[in-house]
Protein backbone atom coordinates (compact mmCIF):
# COMPACT_ATOMS: atom_id res chain seq x y z
CA UNK A 1 0.00 0.00 0.00
CA UNK A 2 1.36 3.40 -0.83
CA UNK A 3 2.36 5.76 1.65
CA UNK A 4 -0.25 8.04 2.53
CA UNK A 5 0.02 11.57 4.27
CA UNK A 6 -1.99 13.87 6.31
CA UNK A 7 -2.93 16.60 4.36
CA UNK A 8 -5.82 18.91 5.76
CA UNK A 9 -6.60 22.24 3.96
CA UNK A 10 -7.83 25.49 6.01
CA UNK A 11 -9.82 28.75 5.98
CA UNK A 12 -10.17 31.80 8.05
CA UNK A 13 -13.74 30.18 9.12
CA UNK A 14 -13.73 27.90 12.14
CA UNK A 15 -15.91 24.98 12.11
CA UNK A 16 -16.97 25.87 15.90
CA UNK A 17 -18.61 28.70 14.01
CA UNK A 18 -20.84 26.27 12.67
CA UNK A 19 -22.84 26.22 16.02
CA UNK A 20 -25.50 28.64 16.49
CA UNK A 21 -25.13 30.73 19.83
CA UNK A 22 -27.49 28.91 21.97
CA UNK A 23 -25.40 25.85 21.41
CA UNK A 24 -22.28 27.66 22.04
CA UNK A 25 -23.38 29.31 25.58
CA UNK A 26 -24.65 25.52 26.15
CA UNK A 27 -21.59 24.39 26.27
CA UNK A 28 -19.71 27.39 28.33
CA UNK A 29 -21.85 26.63 30.63
CA UNK A 30 -20.86 23.18 30.80
CA UNK A 31 -17.17 24.40 30.99
CA UNK A 32 -17.33 26.24 33.70
CA UNK A 33 -19.46 23.77 35.79
CA UNK A 34 -16.23 21.23 34.77
CA UNK A 35 -14.06 23.75 36.49
CA UNK A 36 -15.75 24.51 39.31
CA UNK A 37 -16.17 20.75 40.05
CA UNK A 38 -12.66 20.43 39.48
CA UNK A 39 -11.59 22.98 41.93
CA UNK A 40 -13.83 21.65 44.29
CA UNK A 41 -12.73 18.00 43.82
CA UNK A 42 -8.81 19.23 44.43
CA UNK A 43 -10.12 20.69 47.93
CA UNK A 44 -12.14 18.25 49.23
CA UNK A 45 -9.47 16.55 51.71
CA UNK A 46 -9.52 20.19 52.92
CA UNK A 47 -12.04 20.08 56.19
CA UNK A 48 -13.59 23.06 56.56
CA UNK A 49 -12.73 26.10 59.58
CA UNK A 50 -15.97 26.01 61.72
CA UNK A 51 -17.02 29.01 63.36
CA UNK A 52 -19.66 29.04 66.66
CA UNK A 53 -21.48 31.71 68.11
CA UNK A 54 -23.76 30.36 71.32
CA UNK A 55 -25.65 32.78 73.52
CA UNK A 56 -27.19 31.29 76.65
CA UNK A 57 -29.63 32.91 79.13
CA UNK A 58 -30.74 31.83 82.76
CA UNK A 59 -32.15 33.14 85.91
CA UNK A 60 -31.45 30.62 88.71
CA UNK A 61 -31.09 31.39 91.89
CA UNK A 62 -32.38 35.30 91.07
CA UNK A 63 -29.45 35.86 89.47
CA UNK A 64 -29.60 36.41 85.88
CA UNK A 65 -26.81 35.31 83.95
CA UNK A 66 -25.89 35.89 80.62
CA UNK A 67 -22.83 33.56 78.76
CA UNK A 68 -21.63 34.25 75.12
CA UNK A 69 -19.22 31.79 74.11
CA UNK A 70 -17.39 32.08 70.26
CA UNK A 71 -14.96 29.31 69.00
CA UNK A 72 -12.92 28.80 65.58
CA UNK A 73 -11.56 25.45 65.10
CA UNK A 74 -10.32 22.59 62.83
CA UNK A 75 -9.85 19.28 62.03
CA UNK A 76 -7.88 18.67 59.48
CA UNK A 77 -5.76 15.38 57.88
CA UNK A 78 -2.40 16.49 56.78
CA UNK A 79 -1.08 13.26 56.28
CA UNK A 80 -3.21 10.25 54.78
CA UNK A 81 -0.84 7.61 53.34
CA UNK A 82 -1.34 8.88 49.90
CA UNK A 83 -5.14 9.92 49.39
CA UNK A 84 -4.66 13.46 49.66
CA UNK A 85 -1.85 13.47 47.01
CA UNK A 86 -3.85 11.29 45.01
CA UNK A 87 -6.72 13.19 45.63
CA UNK A 88 -5.51 16.35 43.98
CA UNK A 89 -4.07 14.07 41.13
CA UNK A 90 -7.96 12.61 40.70
CA UNK A 91 -8.93 16.28 40.71
CA UNK A 92 -6.71 17.27 37.50
CA UNK A 93 -7.64 13.86 35.28
CA UNK A 94 -10.96 13.67 36.49
CA UNK A 95 -10.94 17.57 35.08
CA UNK A 96 -8.96 16.19 31.35
CA UNK A 97 -11.56 13.48 31.00
CA UNK A 98 -14.45 16.09 31.57
CA UNK A 99 -13.24 18.38 29.14
CA UNK A 100 -12.40 15.77 26.43
CA UNK A 101 -15.64 13.82 26.94
CA UNK A 102 -17.39 17.76 26.19
CA UNK A 103 -14.82 18.38 23.54
CA UNK A 104 -16.09 14.97 21.70
CA UNK A 105 -19.73 16.50 22.30
CA UNK A 106 -18.88 19.46 20.66
CA UNK A 107 -17.44 17.73 17.99
CA UNK A 108 -20.72 15.28 17.37
CA UNK A 109 -22.47 17.97 16.70
CA UNK A 110 -20.30 20.05 14.62
CA UNK A 111 -19.97 16.91 12.45
CA UNK A 112 -23.57 16.16 12.27
CA UNK A 113 -24.09 19.59 11.02
CA UNK A 114 -21.39 19.15 8.48
CA UNK A 115 -22.80 15.77 7.52
CA UNK A 116 -26.41 17.53 6.88
CA UNK A 117 -24.38 19.75 4.70
CA UNK A 118 -22.84 16.97 2.89
CA UNK A 119 -25.69 15.44 2.19
CA UNK A 120 -27.53 19.01 0.95
CA UNK A 121 -24.76 19.92 -1.31
CA UNK A 122 -25.13 15.94 -2.71
CA UNK A 123 -28.74 16.20 -3.36
CA UNK A 124 -28.34 19.18 -4.80
CA UNK A 125 -26.30 17.92 -7.44
CA UNK A 126 -28.61 15.21 -7.52
CA UNK A 127 -31.42 17.15 -8.35
CA UNK A 128 -29.50 18.44 -11.30
CA UNK A 129 -28.69 15.00 -12.55
CA UNK A 130 -32.66 14.34 -12.60
CA UNK A 131 -33.08 17.47 -14.44
CA UNK A 132 -30.84 16.04 -17.18
CA UNK A 133 -32.45 13.28 -17.25
CA UNK A 134 -35.77 14.94 -17.73
CA UNK A 135 -34.36 17.04 -20.56
CA UNK A 136 -33.47 13.92 -22.10
CA UNK A 137 -36.35 11.65 -20.93
CA UNK A 138 -38.31 14.37 -23.43
CA UNK A 139 -36.12 14.66 -25.66
CA UNK A 140 -36.86 10.66 -25.74
CA UNK A 141 -40.60 11.58 -25.85
CA UNK A 142 -40.60 14.22 -28.84
CA UNK A 143 -38.35 11.22 -31.13
CA UNK A 144 -40.58 8.29 -29.97
CA UNK A 145 -43.68 10.24 -30.29
CA UNK A 146 -42.32 11.73 -34.66
CA UNK A 147 -41.58 7.90 -35.26
CA UNK A 148 -44.85 6.86 -33.63
CA UNK A 149 -46.38 9.21 -35.93
CA UNK A 150 -44.48 8.11 -38.98
CA UNK A 151 -45.75 4.78 -38.62
CA UNK A 152 -42.35 3.34 -37.45
CA UNK A 153 -42.62 3.44 -33.63
CA UNK A 154 -44.60 1.42 -31.32
CA UNK A 155 -47.06 3.28 -28.86
CA UNK A 156 -46.10 1.09 -26.07
CA UNK A 157 -42.38 2.27 -26.25
CA UNK A 158 -44.00 5.98 -26.25
CA UNK A 159 -46.28 5.32 -23.43
CA UNK A 160 -43.32 3.69 -21.69
CA UNK A 161 -41.14 7.00 -22.45
CA UNK A 162 -44.10 9.27 -20.62
CA UNK A 163 -44.24 6.76 -17.82
CA UNK A 164 -40.32 7.32 -17.34
CA UNK A 165 -40.62 10.92 -17.10
CA UNK A 166 -43.45 11.09 -14.91
CA UNK A 167 -41.16 9.01 -12.44
CA UNK A 168 -38.22 11.66 -13.36
CA UNK A 169 -40.63 14.69 -11.96
CA UNK A 170 -41.92 12.82 -9.19
CA UNK A 171 -38.45 12.25 -8.15
CA UNK A 172 -37.48 15.52 -8.30
CA UNK A 173 -40.12 16.84 -5.76
CA UNK A 174 -39.18 14.32 -3.17
CA UNK A 175 -35.57 15.61 -3.67
CA UNK A 176 -36.80 18.82 -3.27
CA UNK A 177 -38.92 18.08 -0.30
CA UNK A 178 -35.42 15.96 1.07
CA UNK A 179 -33.02 19.25 0.66
CA UNK A 180 -35.73 21.35 2.78
CA UNK A 181 -35.50 18.83 5.15
CA UNK A 182 -31.76 19.05 5.61
CA UNK A 183 -32.05 22.96 5.13
CA UNK A 184 -34.19 22.98 8.47
CA UNK A 185 -32.30 20.13 10.23
CA UNK A 186 -29.11 22.31 9.90
CA UNK A 187 -30.51 25.60 10.55
CA UNK A 188 -31.49 23.96 14.26
CA UNK A 189 -27.84 23.56 14.59
CA UNK A 190 -26.19 26.69 13.34
CA UNK A 191 -26.90 30.04 11.72
CA UNK A 192 -25.22 30.01 8.78
CA UNK A 193 -26.73 30.08 5.08
CA UNK A 194 -26.30 26.39 4.37
CA UNK A 195 -26.41 27.95 0.44
CA UNK A 196 -23.00 29.78 1.35
CA UNK A 197 -21.25 26.77 3.42
CA UNK A 198 -17.92 25.92 2.00
CA UNK A 199 -17.28 22.01 2.64
CA UNK A 200 -13.96 20.84 3.85
CA UNK A 201 -11.77 18.79 2.08
CA UNK A 202 -9.72 15.99 3.61
CA UNK A 203 -7.12 13.47 2.46
CA UNK A 204 -6.10 10.51 4.27
CA UNK A 205 -4.53 10.28 7.33
CA UNK A 206 -2.11 7.37 8.27
CA UNK A 207 -3.55 4.85 10.80
CA UNK A 208 -0.54 5.69 13.53
CA UNK A 209 -1.48 9.31 13.56
CA UNK A 210 -4.96 8.90 13.43
CA UNK A 211 -4.97 6.61 16.80
CA UNK A 212 -2.66 8.76 18.10
CA UNK A 213 -4.15 12.21 18.18
CA UNK A 214 -7.38 10.75 18.46
CA UNK A 215 -9.98 12.17 21.52
CA UNK A 216 -11.62 9.14 21.83
CA UNK A 217 -8.28 7.04 22.74
CA UNK A 218 -6.94 9.66 24.20
CA UNK A 219 -9.76 10.18 26.60
CA UNK A 220 -9.21 6.59 27.48
CA UNK A 221 -5.77 6.61 28.28
CA UNK A 222 -7.19 9.95 30.76
CA UNK A 223 -9.59 7.32 31.81
CA UNK A 224 -7.32 5.06 33.01
CA UNK A 225 -5.54 7.74 35.05
CA UNK A 226 -8.43 8.51 37.12
CA UNK A 227 -9.03 4.87 37.94
CA UNK A 228 -5.56 4.94 39.10
CA UNK A 229 -6.09 8.06 41.29
CA UNK A 230 -8.78 6.35 42.98
CA UNK A 231 -7.45 3.04 43.57
CA UNK A 232 -4.67 4.96 44.98
CA UNK A 233 -6.53 6.56 47.25
CA UNK A 234 -9.00 4.27 48.42
CA UNK A 235 -5.32 2.08 49.79
CA UNK A 236 -4.82 5.55 51.04
CA UNK A 237 -8.19 5.78 53.37
CA UNK A 238 -7.70 2.70 54.90
CA UNK A 239 -4.65 3.54 56.32
CA UNK A 240 -2.90 5.55 58.78
CA UNK A 241 -3.53 9.24 58.60
CA UNK A 242 -2.53 12.10 61.17
CA UNK A 243 -5.09 14.93 61.93
CA UNK A 244 -4.17 18.36 63.43
CA UNK A 245 -7.10 19.72 65.42
CA UNK A 246 -6.69 23.02 66.72
CA UNK A 247 -9.28 25.75 68.59
CA UNK A 248 -9.57 29.22 69.59
CA UNK A 249 -12.28 29.78 72.53
CA UNK A 250 -13.52 33.01 74.05
CA UNK A 251 -15.95 32.90 76.66
CA UNK A 252 -17.75 35.97 78.35
CA UNK A 253 -20.05 35.68 81.60
CA UNK A 254 -22.21 38.42 82.65
CA UNK A 255 -24.15 38.45 85.73
CA UNK A 256 -26.75 40.83 87.21
CA UNK A 257 -27.71 42.14 89.53
CA UNK A 258 -24.03 42.21 90.22
CA UNK A 259 -23.21 41.30 94.10
CA UNK A 260 -19.86 40.49 95.51
CA UNK A 261 -20.40 36.83 95.19
CA UNK A 262 -21.22 36.91 91.44
CA UNK A 263 -18.12 38.67 89.08
CA UNK A 264 -18.57 39.01 85.13
CA UNK A 265 -16.11 36.86 83.97
CA UNK A 266 -14.19 36.62 80.47
CA UNK A 267 -11.70 34.93 78.91
CA UNK A 268 -10.08 33.70 76.04
CA UNK A 269 -7.65 30.23 74.81
CA UNK A 270 -6.67 28.21 72.34
CA UNK A 271 -6.27 24.23 72.18
CA UNK A 272 -3.89 22.66 69.90
CA UNK A 273 -3.07 18.90 69.27
CA UNK A 274 -2.92 16.29 66.45
CA UNK A 275 -4.46 12.25 66.28
CA UNK A 276 -3.42 9.56 64.13
CA UNK A 277 -6.10 7.13 62.87
CA UNK A 278 -6.02 3.72 61.28
CA UNK A 279 -9.37 2.50 60.97
CA UNK A 280 -9.90 -0.86 60.74
CA UNK A 281 -12.38 -1.30 58.69
CA UNK A 282 -13.62 -4.93 57.61
CA UNK A 283 -14.51 -4.69 54.10
CA UNK A 284 -11.32 -2.79 53.59
CA UNK A 285 -9.81 -5.28 50.97
CA UNK A 286 -13.39 -5.27 49.16
CA UNK A 287 -13.29 -1.65 48.90
CA UNK A 288 -9.77 -1.49 47.06
CA UNK A 289 -9.85 -4.67 45.51
CA UNK A 290 -13.73 -3.43 43.40
CA UNK A 291 -11.11 0.07 42.55
CA UNK A 292 -8.49 -2.32 41.31
CA UNK A 293 -10.46 -4.33 39.38
CA UNK A 294 -11.81 -1.28 37.99
CA UNK A 295 -8.51 0.13 37.35
CA UNK A 296 -7.23 -3.16 35.10
CA UNK A 297 -10.26 -3.12 33.15
CA UNK A 298 -9.54 0.17 32.10
CA UNK A 299 -6.19 -0.62 30.62
CA UNK A 300 -8.06 -3.47 28.47
CA UNK A 301 -10.38 -0.58 27.41
CA UNK A 302 -7.27 1.38 26.23
CA UNK A 303 -6.53 -1.94 23.80
CA UNK A 304 -10.40 -1.85 22.92
CA UNK A 305 -10.48 1.26 21.84
CA UNK A 306 -7.40 1.02 19.62
CA UNK A 307 -8.98 -2.00 18.24
CA UNK A 308 -12.31 -0.17 17.36
CA UNK A 309 -10.31 3.05 15.64
CA UNK A 310 -8.47 0.78 13.47
CA UNK A 311 -11.23 -1.66 12.61
CA UNK A 312 -13.28 1.94 11.55
CA UNK A 313 -9.52 3.12 10.13
CA UNK A 314 -9.91 0.80 7.71
CA UNK A 315 -13.08 0.65 7.16
CA UNK A 316 -13.40 4.05 6.23
CA UNK A 317 -10.33 3.05 3.84
CA UNK A 318 -11.88 0.57 2.29
CA UNK A 319 -15.27 2.80 1.68
CA UNK A 320 -12.79 5.53 -0.06
CA UNK A 321 -11.19 2.59 -2.66
CA UNK A 322 -14.62 1.49 -3.28
CA UNK A 323 -15.33 5.57 -4.51
CA UNK A 324 -12.35 6.24 -6.14
CA UNK A 325 -13.10 2.75 -8.62
CA UNK A 326 -16.67 4.17 -9.24
CA UNK A 327 -14.86 7.81 -9.97
CA UNK A 328 -12.56 5.90 -12.66
CA UNK A 329 -15.31 4.15 -14.20
CA UNK A 330 -17.37 7.34 -14.59
CA UNK A 331 -14.01 9.26 -16.00
CA UNK A 332 -13.98 6.49 -18.60
CA UNK A 333 -17.31 7.24 -19.73
CA UNK A 334 -16.84 10.10 -20.33
CA UNK A 335 -14.06 9.56 -22.62
CA UNK A 336 -16.46 7.11 -24.38
CA UNK A 337 -19.30 10.24 -24.37
CA UNK A 338 -16.66 11.96 -25.75
CA UNK A 339 -16.43 9.76 -28.46
CA UNK A 340 -19.76 9.53 -29.42
CA UNK A 341 -20.44 13.11 -29.23
CA UNK A 342 -17.40 13.47 -32.05
CA UNK A 343 -18.90 10.71 -34.19
CA UNK A 344 -22.46 12.17 -34.01
CA UNK A 345 -21.52 15.74 -34.72
CA UNK A 346 -19.61 13.90 -37.95
CA UNK A 347 -23.24 12.06 -38.29
CA UNK A 348 -25.55 15.16 -38.57
CA UNK A 349 -23.02 16.49 -41.34
CA UNK A 350 -23.43 13.27 -42.99
CA UNK A 351 -27.72 14.06 -42.25
CA UNK A 352 -26.96 10.25 -40.31
CA UNK A 353 -28.00 11.99 -36.70
CA UNK A 354 -30.08 14.90 -35.38
CA UNK A 355 -29.54 17.74 -32.72
CA UNK A 356 -31.62 15.74 -30.51
CA UNK A 357 -29.04 12.70 -30.74
CA UNK A 358 -26.34 15.16 -29.92
CA UNK A 359 -28.69 17.07 -26.97
CA UNK A 360 -29.14 13.55 -25.38
CA UNK A 361 -24.97 12.41 -25.47
CA UNK A 362 -24.27 16.07 -23.92
CA UNK A 363 -26.80 15.45 -21.50
CA UNK A 364 -25.43 12.17 -20.35
CA UNK A 365 -22.06 13.07 -20.60
CA UNK A 366 -22.93 16.26 -18.19
CA UNK A 367 -24.89 13.77 -15.59
CA UNK A 368 -21.18 11.90 -15.34
CA UNK A 369 -19.44 15.08 -14.39
CA UNK A 370 -22.13 15.78 -11.44
CA UNK A 371 -21.68 11.86 -10.60
CA UNK A 372 -17.92 12.55 -9.77
CA UNK A 373 -18.39 15.38 -8.14
CA UNK A 374 -21.33 13.86 -5.84
CA UNK A 375 -18.73 10.60 -4.96
CA UNK A 376 -16.34 13.18 -4.23
CA UNK A 377 -18.55 15.16 -1.88
CA UNK A 378 -19.35 11.68 -0.31
CA UNK A 379 -15.32 10.69 0.17
CA UNK A 380 -15.50 14.19 1.68
CA UNK A 381 -18.22 13.20 4.20
CA UNK A 382 -16.70 9.62 4.89
CA UNK A 383 -13.46 11.63 5.90
CA UNK A 384 -14.61 13.54 8.42
CA UNK A 385 -15.48 10.46 10.45
CA UNK A 386 -11.80 10.27 10.41
CA UNK A 387 -10.82 14.13 11.38
CA UNK A 388 -13.80 15.40 13.49
CA UNK A 389 -12.48 13.84 16.72
CA UNK A 390 -8.36 14.51 16.18
CA UNK A 391 -6.76 16.55 18.81
CA UNK A 392 -4.21 19.43 17.59
CA UNK A 393 -6.28 20.34 14.73
CA UNK A 394 -7.99 23.76 13.86
CA UNK A 395 -11.00 22.78 12.26
CA UNK A 396 -11.44 24.85 8.46
CA UNK A 397 -13.72 24.65 5.69
CA UNK A 398 -11.65 25.32 1.99
CA UNK A 399 -13.25 26.33 -0.94
CA UNK A 400 -15.78 23.66 -1.97
CA UNK A 401 -19.15 25.34 -1.71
Amino acid sequence: MKKLFIFFFFHSLIFADLLNDLKLNQFKYDERKILQESRETKKSWINPVILQYSFTQNDSLNVITKNRVFTISINQPVFKSGAIYYSIKYAKHSKLYNKLNLELQKRELIKKALELAFDYKINKLNEKIILLNIKNAKIDIKKKKEDFLNGIGDSTLLNNAVLNLNTLMLNLEDMKIKNDSLKYSFANISSLDIEKLKLPEFKILNKKNYIKRNIEYNKQNVYKQVKKDLYKMQIGNQLLSVNLNASYNWQNTDYSPNTAAFKDYSNDYYQIGFNIVWPISFNALNKIEKNKIDYLKSSLLIIDKKNELENRYESIIRQINGIDKKILIYKENIKIYDNLINSTIESIHAGNATEYDLELLKNSRETMYLNIKMLQLQKDKILLNMYYDLTGWNWGVHGKN
